[in-house]
């Protein structure tokens, strides 16, 4: 507190010999606008320049290594700052409701982002993260409405609770090395059309992508355990969702008001769907559950849906038990599929008889269609062929959903 509250102090000469900057040494000096720490400084207290309002630049040398709780918040001139590489730690807040700062740089040496440590930064555009960074704390960035892109090293582990709620964000990738996504942690980002999670991510929190209203699709990897409560809820724009083979739960109102939501493909390990978990699809045509046990449906978890047109795909082997399962015996039409045959058949096959799907390379060819219409789809429910043609060709392999006389074949390219 050596110069706290000195309200009329615009610059200040700090010499050479100065090891330390104490907690609160500048806070509240209103009027200083440009401070130089020279290189023999090793840290900068807690709220050390808090609230120095008219702070428009900042020069922190590369003996820093730590850079305390609050120590710039409310530096609301301040435009842009470089961390260097000698700094480990940014502490809370650091920086946050620093409303003119367009662009932060953040060393290689620093190895944890502190809770809130941009929060509320609403002119940030620009984030460079370092690849030592393994934490991005509890809001770090939420609220930093003017955020459009940032990349995460492969160094990062977890992203905290809300880390970037609220960012203008249009694309995230999730590197390999992160195993947890917290509750809200990319909540209410509009513009987020697209976000790749990777296969060591473990388990989504609550509401960690929910009100992301330009989200068209998104597929849960085989690593994650448990997708947390309101995950994806009132992503308006969502179009498809793959579900991983290791989810056990799909929480509460996990995909609730996700109103252009046509295709969801639940895995195998899934035994428990939350309360409103798919309420209010109303758009979803296809509905895939690979359980071979129907997974219990907690309170409306499947209502809303249209079981009168949504066609429902069921081990073949548990027909019976879906079309005797509380919610899952809506649905008008449920077709078995054998999973363990590539070119495996509904349980309406044998009715026309002499219908013969295969693949060949990178198309599908059928045999016994006697000009009947052929529908395609791929597994995101997707339409991508409907025609007479026997010989079809498909955009890139992978499993597809054929439909013919009545009958529905399942073939991997």
């Amino acid at each position: 507190y050596a110069f706290y509250y000195c309200r009329s102090l615009t610059s200040v000469t700090i010499p050479d010999s100065v090891t330390s900057i104490g907690d609160a040494a500048f806070a509240n000096c209103y009027r200083l606008t440009s401070v130089t720490i020279p290189d023999s400084v090793t840290s900068i207290g807690d709220y050390a320049f808090s609230q120095c309002y008219s702070l428009t630049s900042v020069t922190i040398p590369d003996s820093v290594t730590s850079i305390g709780d609050y120590a710039f918040r409310k530096c609301s001139a301040l435009t842009s700052v470089t961390i260097p590489d000698s700094v480990i730690t940014i502490g809370d807040s650091a920086f946050s409701d620093c409303n003119a700062l367009t662009s932060v740089t953040i060393g290689n040496s620093v190895t944890s982002i502190g809770d809130s440590a941009f929060f509320d930064c609403d002119a940030l555009t620009s984030v460079t993260i370092g690849s030592s960074v393994i934490s991005i704390g509890d809001s770090a960035f939420s609220r930093c409405f003017g955020l459009t892109s940032v990349t995460i090293p492969d160094s990062v582990t977890s992203i905290g609770d809300s880390a970037f709620s609220g960012c203008a964000l249009t694309s995230v990738t999730i590197p390999d090395s992160v195993t947890s996504i917290g509750d809200h942690a990319f909540a209410s980002c509009d513009a987020l059309t697209s976000v790749t999670i990777p296969d060591s991510v473990i388990t989504i929190g609550e509401r960690a992508f929910s009100g992301c209203y330009s989200l068209t699709s998104v597929m849960i990897p085989d690593s994650v355990i448990s997708i947390g409560d309101s995950a994806f809820c009132h992503s308006e724009s969502l179009t498809s969702v793959t579900i991983g083979e290791s989810v056990t739960s799909i929480g509460d109102n996990a995909f609730r008001e996700c109103t252009a939501l046509a295709s969801v493909t639940i895995g195998e390990s899934v035994t428990s769907i939350g309360d409103y978990a798919f309420y209010y699809c109303r758009a979803m045509t296809r509905l895939e559950s690979r359980a071979e046990v129907p997974p219990a449906c907690g309170y409306y978890a499947l209502d809303d849906i249209n079981k009168q047109s949504c066609e429902l795909f069921v081990p073949i082997k548990s027909l019976d038990a879906y079309k005797a399962a509380d919610q899952w015996e809506e649905f008008v039409f449920i077709t078995g599929v054998d999973y363990d045959n590539p070119g495996s058949v509904g349980d309406t096959v044998s009715e026309n008889g002499g219908v013969y799907v295969a693949a060949n390379n990178d198309s599908i060819e059928i045999t016994g269609a006697d000009n009947a219409v052929i529908t395609v789809y791929n597994i995101n429910g997707q339409l991508v062929y409907s025609g007479t043609d026997t010989t079809i060709s498909v955009p890139e392999n992978g499993i597809y959903i054929v439909r013919v006389k009545g009958q529905t074949f399942k073939v991997a390219l």
